[in-house]
């Protein structure tokens, strides 16, 4: 029967593609028409008549308004939908193919294709459903005891969207009354003030019923075409059936794939700072109103323009830190000694030497910007009147920092305070310097009292 089904649809696919499909209507209806019978199971047994009624909805897809796709996807998406058309929804935008993402049930070889296959904005929606799993060796456990990725629950998958207020203003795939109205910049006021994106952020939507469980939650930040002003965030919401860690760190990653020769990349850097420090001065002329009056509207947006520069242009630095660590073979590197070094940091911090011969095996310059954002960091979060003390001593073949945590942070969890968002900027500042610490082959560590950089020692 299934058979009989498959020839008819054939012949209605040929016909469909015989169609003088000139005017802009029509090519959008033969679009829509193609989708659905593929969807359904045409040209499985004629792959040149799949192949193109495939080409056919590429070349047409870039014509076809966004709303009108994304309807398609919505009305076609299942668990079993042929791999070819999801191959060519992921090249659209990912609100449009989430949608597909969310129902199909694919295993890794056709996640793999896909995510080769996808734009950039849906590979992030991917990488969301189903986590690259890194290279391991294979372990010797029955497979009920393997690990496995995270996974979607059936179904379980929604896309929002929120103004630049950061309330949700449109949600599909979940009863609206959930969401809507919700505040992302209340949740994340961090990541929505500086405009960053999110991965996998925790997001409690009920206690328990058919919301209740572990959703992450995931976005990128929307700007208006032509003026590039914010315009809030997209994104999709996932209910997961194992535990996940949000993606907070971005240096361990990007260093991760840096070479060690990166004088390549040391000159992209010098050519990003170049137009960001012109940038920046433009920006403070207009709003000092160097060069003559302006109107206070032009003055607030030049005011905003410099800090997201300055945002951009310490994010330029920490790559190149990280670049300068991850190139600093342990052969190769000089050493730097701590005592000559602590004293200079902040002179809102008293210093404690308990070993004035500690060396850590860093450059100078570089051990001296990885402590400088380190000490100053946690000063930034202490009180006007709080006087803090970094104690320097030697435990093994580790240097030992170990500063005073700021009375706001006291009884704060690892989680709370590395997730914080209200003292300073601080969490942010601590996934950083834990970041670059990891890559000159250290850590940092969360005490009671204290905040714990530990360095390679010498």
């Amino acid at each position: 029967m299934r058979g009989l089904f498959l020839v008819r649809f054939d012949d209605r696919l040929l016909t469909v593609l015989g169609l003088n499909a000139v005017a802009p209507r029509d090519r959008v209806v033969q679009w829509r028409q193609l989708v659905e019978l593929v969807a359904r199971g045409a040209g499985e047994t004629d792959p040149v008549l799949l192949n193109k009624a495939l080409a056919r909805i590429a070349e047409i897809s870039p014509e076809v308004p966004e709303t009108i796709r994304a309807t398609a996807a919505r009305a076609i998406a299942a668990p079993d939908l042929p791999l070819a058309l999801l191959k060519v929804f992921v090249a659209d935008r990912g609100k449009v193919a989430a949608p597909l993402l969310g129902a199909a049930e694919l295993d890794d070889a056709a996640w793999k294709e896909l995510r080769a296959a996808a734009s950039t904005g849906t590979q992030a929606i991917i990488d969301t459903l189903h986590p690259r799993e890194p290279a391991r060796p294979p372990l010797k456990e029955n497979a009920a005891s393997a690990a496995s990725s995270p996974r979607v629950a059936a179904g379980r998958l929604f896309q929002w969207e929120c103004g630049p207020d950061g309330d949700i203003d449109w949600v599909d795939g979940i009863a609206r009354g959930a969401v809507i109205g919700r505040s992302v910049r209340s949740d994340l006021r961090q990541r929505f003030d500086t405009m960053q994106p999110f991965v996998d952020e925790p997001l409690l939507l009920a206690d328990d019923g058919e919301l209740g469980g572990d959703w992450r939650w995931s976005g990128q930040p929307q700007f208006l075409p032509g003026s590039g002003r914010f315009a809030g965030y997209a994104g999709v919401a996932r209910r997961v059936t194992e535990p996940v860690v949000p993606q907070h760190d971005p240096i361990p990653v990007l260093a991760a794939g840096l070479p060690a020769d990166h004088g390549n990349l040391r000159e992209l850097i010098h050519e990003l700072r170049t137009p960001l420090t012109a940038i920046i001065g433009f920006g403070e002329v207009i709003e000092g109103q160097y060069l003559g009056p302006a109107h206070r509207a032009y003055r607030d947006r030049a005011g905003e323009i410099v800090r997201q520069a300055r945002l951009l242009l310490a994010a330029v630095d920490d790559l190149d830190l990280a670049a300068k660590l991850r190139s600093a073979s342990p052969a190769s590197r000089d050493v730097t000694v701590l005592a000559e070094l602590a004293r200079l940091l902040d002179p809102r911090v008293t210093v404690e030497m308990r070993d004035d011969e500690v060396k850590v095996a860093l450059e100078p310059s570089l051990a001296e910007r990885l402590l400088r954002r380190f000490v100053a960091a946690v000063a930034d979060a202490a009180g006007p009147e709080e006087r803090l003390k970094l104690i320097v001593d030697r435990v093994d073949d580790r240097a030992v920092l170990a500063i005073t945590r700021p009375e706001e942070t006291l009884g704060l969890s690892d989680e709370a305070m590395l997730r914080g968002e209200s003292v300073a900027r601080l969490g942010f500042a601590l996934r950083l310097v834990r970041g670059l610490a990891q890559i000159a082959g250290g850590s940092l560590d969360i005490e009671p009292e204290d905040f714990v950089l530990l360095l390679p020692a010498v």
